[in-house]
């Protein structure tokens, strides 16, 4: 076998091996449910960036599912009034424990946001809620930063990628490779416990 045609047979098998990936991906993050949803936890930890995520955070909240509630990623002008006002479930919120996080902007700072919050409360149980083609990465990052800590999965699904398959495609492509690199990176940095 030449070198240009081991080359050639080399380049097709990655591509039909990141083909394969793409598409395991996929079927798996949009398959994603609640783990375990009626299962209480000592904290809900909601990710900002789409839409339908603080609503669900709240309706659990409203459930009882935990006693706490965290948003992290909240926009620096947005207020606890404001995340109240998205509230319009039937049941009354608890009169208190919500706390937002002002700092993240990214995946990666959600998790160290989170560490830090829950380390100075020193919970050791949390529901994850993100939308379900952001939880593979999201529960990924959580759970190198949070190692002890049982993190529950609570995906959603976007009502508005439902009507936009392009879009969805879209975010599935890019939490692919985003995925993909964080992994890989992962893999070589030290790993944080949360104090209990």
């Amino acid at each position: 076998m030449t070198f240009l045609k081991h080359s050639l047979l080399t380049a097709l098998s990655l591509i039909l091996l990141w083909v394969a990936g793409f598409i395991a991906f996929s079927a798996y993050a949009l398959g994603l449910k609640p783990e375990n949803p009626e299962a209480s936890t000592e904290a809900i930890v909601v990710l900002t960036g789409g839409p339908g995520r603080i609503e669900e955070g709240l309706e659990l909240f409203s459930l009882n599912r935990a006693p706490k509630l965290f948003i992290t990623g909240v926009h620096n002008d947005t207020s606890l009034d404001d995340i109240l006002g998205k509230w319009h479930g039937k049941r009354a919120l608890p009169d208190c424990c919500i706390t937002l996080g002002h700092q993240a902007n990214s995946t990666t700072q959600n998790a160290q946001e989170t560490y830090e919050w829950l380390s100075s409360n020193g919970y050791q149980t949390i529901r994850l809620v993100t939308g379900n083609y952001h939880m593979p990465r999201a529960h990924m990052e959580l759970s190198h930063m949070l190692r002890g800590v049982k993190i529950y999965s609570h995906p959603i699904k976007q009502d508005d990628l439902n009507q936009n398959h392009h879009l969805l495609f879209n975010l599935l492509f890019s939490e692919y490779h985003k995925t993909l690199y964080r992994w890989t990176a992962l893999f070589f940095e030290p790993v944080k416990t949360s104090s209990s």
